[in-house]
């Protein structure tokens, strides 16, 4: 299939709708003439040699200052490996996994995050990153429909 980059006028309507998309994403991509991805080539950066970094540090920045309660997390889910979320299931499904997934939380991991959402919330919103690292669904119930 060849695609012309002129306008299409109402004479020359394109034969299917799949072509006239395709002529239209072409044009976004370049105006003028499609190039070729030969013609493509890397720019340089700057000049800037290689950045530096403290990795201990910057590991342990990023961890932040509740890692003991986020590594409780993850212990319990890796020694409850049923609780893990599976790749393909029904939305019935993951509701009841996810209640599950918090029922077990606090009653067998001891993790009681309405304990923290005032006088503590950044300790709250670390259980709740934990959490949502391991299920982004049960991350955003804890965020919302935690009773």
């Amino acid at each position: 299939m060849q695609i012309s980059n002129s306008k299409p006028n109402s004479d020359s309507e394109p034969a299917s709708e799949a072509e006239r998309r395709i002529r239209r994403l072409t044009l976004h991509l370049s105006p003028g003439a499609c190039v070729a991805a030969e013609q493509l080539e890397m720019a340089a950066c700057g000049g800037r040699g290689k950045l530096s970094v403290d990795t201990p540090s910057l590991s342990s920045y990023m961890r932040g200052k509740h890692r003991d309660i986020q590594e409780k997390v993850f212990d319990y889910f890796n020694a409850n490996p049923h609780l893990q979320t599976p790749v393909e299931i029904s939305k019935d499904e993951h509701r009841e996994l996810c209640m599950k997934q918090l029922t077990g939380l606090v009653r067998e991991a001891g993790i009681r995050p309405l304990r923290y959402v005032v006088n503590e919330p950044e300790k709250y919103f670390a259980i709740v990153e934990a959490v949502g690292s391991v299920d982004m669904s049960l991350g955003i119930k804890m965020g919302v429909q935690y009773r």
